[in-house]
């Protein structure tokens, strides 16, 4: 009897210690089940969230053409080319170094050492680039003394050289004369005319560098241009430019 006892005792110690388990795991099930539950709350309030803000509006797509201007900024080959090509371009920008490396002397040898194209600089230093203004300043400033190729070309080729100090240390071997060099930068003379370039690239609803608009030449500083996005292939702007040229050709 004593033996049943024990075996009757041990089995219900079992018993209870097996229902006590089961029951801690109930537990801990429930609170992992409200967790869950305020989480899934938590993301659906969120989501209204977002449904009740104003949406941004998308973005505007470009124009097939717009009206732009080549304001008085360098230009590149015969003033009077049948087509131009006009670069809102940054200096500190690696896309637009690429261009300047690996397109343009391409164009130039197609095109515009043919006097079929004249090429327009216009300057669009982006905010987040804090070397592009002072570097767009520096080429301006070389302007003065027929420069500004030079120091484009030293700009574009030189990226980690695009602090004042850098440019002015070079303007010799540039040939340019240091004072007058100097005093120009610091005196910031082109920055009024780099903002007008900032301006009118927002205004062609220009959002990045390198951004082109190739189109004819026409009378004044205006001309109807098509819009090419970013460091395109030579192909790109080849195939443009050969359907004005094909356009010019007929009329």
């Amino acid at each position: 009897m004593k033996n049943i006892s024990l075996v009757i005792l041990i089995l219900v110690l079992a018993s209870l210690g097996l229902n006590a388990w089961m029951l801690a795991q109930l537990f801990t099930l429930k609170d992992d089940v409200k967790n869950v539950s305020e989480q899934v709350s938590s993301s659906i309030e969120e989501v209204k969230k977002i449904k009740a803000a104003p949406t941004a509006q998308a973005p505007q797509a470009q124009p097939a053409e717009v009206r732009v201007s080549i304001d008085d900024d360098p230009i590149k080959g015969d003033p009077k080319a049948p087509i131009t090509i006009i670069e809102f371009s940054d200096y500190q920008c690696p896309f637009c170094r690429r261009f300047h490396q690996e397109v343009l002397p391409s164009i130039e040898n197609e095109y515009i050492s043919k006097g079929k194209v004249r090429y327009v600089f216009r300057d669009y230093p982006l905010s987040f680039h804090q070397q592009a203004l002072p570097a767009a300043l520096a080429a301006s400033c070389a302007a003065d003394q027929g420069k500004y190729w030079e120091v484009n070309d030293f700009l574009f080729e030189n990226p980690t050289k695009l602090d004042i100090p850098n440019v002015l240390d070079s303007a010799k071997g540039l040939g340019l004369k240091y004072d007058e060099f100097e005093k120009c930068i610091n005196e910031k003379k082109y920055e009024p005319e780099i903002q007008k370039d900032i301006e009118d690239a927002k205004k062609y609803g220009i959002s990045g560098t390198p951004s082109f608009f190739v189109g004819k030449t026409e009378e004044g500083n205006e001309m109807t241009a098509s819009y090419i996005r970013g460091a395109q292939p030579f192909e790109a702007f080849k195939s443009r430019i050969d359907k004005l040229l094909s356009e010019e050709d007929k009329s």
